[in-house]
């Protein structure tokens, strides 16, 4: 009996030392919220806000700066808390302040049957969010152009694609583009752990250590991938993959995916065209950051 007194007197000593952390926890959260509060602030001065619509969001919006955020959390992280547990409770809380600093909602392509882009938009923005489902892929990245919506979440570019949203995406500074791809984390209890995504909204996008960049090539006639692999190569650009395919109403088209961070202006993009012809011309459609790898979120041996 006297044992099982000391063993309950260590039990309540250590959940009063839990209590004590609590607490510790929650005013750190209340102090980062009032400083999230301050940042919006400080964004809505220099871009004011106008109204309650979702498009404002964009304002706020620091896909980079995120990815940045969570990458220096994990790889510093230690312990048994697993670092997939981790990304989750980060992405819940950025995303969260994310509506307090101002107006924010998601536009996802969820039809019938297929629920796993939900799934994917719930954990990355969190689950308090407003989600705006579509069961067409147009009609998701309409609610981002007319300011329905923040951003959208789409699937991933396929080569088999029919009508592909990217082209959309073409032709004007002023049009959305890409600013994220989905998971960034382990996929969890996610219905399909498979499916990949893309975001897009009007936020600017910004470099981080690791970045892919989408370009869209037009030309008035067909270029060869290994040309347009070469042609990138040339100026330091290495391809992830390109889908290519003539647009039924115009030029020929080719999705490109590149390691690294291009921007509009980038002069490497001038140097490509020039050596495929003049009629040639080469669309930044947006960047993300890569997205944490399997070994980045391997937990420590022996958990």
């Amino acid at each position: 009996m006297h044992g099982s007194g000391n063993n309950s007197d260590a039990l309540i000593g250590l959940r009063q030392k839990i209590d004590a952390i609590d607490d510790q926890l929650h005013d750190l959260l209340m102090q980062r919220t009032e400083l999230a509060v301050a940042v919006g602030e400080a964004k809505a001065a220099k871009q004011p806000v106008s109204g309650d619509s979702p498009a404002e969001g964009a304002k706020f919006i620091r896909p980079a700066r995120e990815a940045r955020i969570l990458r220096r959390l994990v790889a510093r992280h230690r312990g048994k808390l697993p670092k997939a547990v981790l990304v989750r409770m980060w992405r819940e809380m950025i995303s969260a302040l994310l509506q307090v600093e101002g107006p924010f909602a998601v536009a996802v392509y969820a039809p019938q049957g297929q629920p796993g882009f939900w799934d994917l938009a719930r954990d990355h923005y969190g689950s308090r969010v407003k989600l705006l489902t579509f069961s067409r892929v147009d009609r998701v990245l309409s609610a981002v152009m007319d300011g329905s919506a923040t951003v959208a979440v789409l699937p991933f570019p396929r080569e088999d694609d029919t009508d592909p949203w990217w082209r959309r995406l073409m032709g004007s500074p002023q049009l959305p583009h890409v600013i994220a791809r989905l998971p960034f984390g382990d996929p969890g209890n996610q219905r399909n752990p498979d499916l990949q995504a893309l975001v897009v909204g009007r936020t600017p996008t910004e470099p981080t250590d690791r970045d892919h960049s989408l370009l869209v090539l037009e030309a008035p006639e067909p270029v060869s991938r290994s040309a347009l692999r070469q042609a990138l190569a040339g100026v330091g650009l290495e391809t992830s993959f390109i889908h290519g395919g003539r647009d039924r109403r115009g030029p020929d088209l080719n999705l490109i995916e590149v390691a690294g961070y291009v921007a509009e202006a980038d002069p490497r993009l001038t140097l490509v065209t020039g050596g495929l012809g003049k009629e040639a011309r080469l669309h930044t459609i947006g960047a993300y950051a890569e997205p944490l790898t399997k070994a980045e979120l391997a937990d420590e041996p022996g958990r």
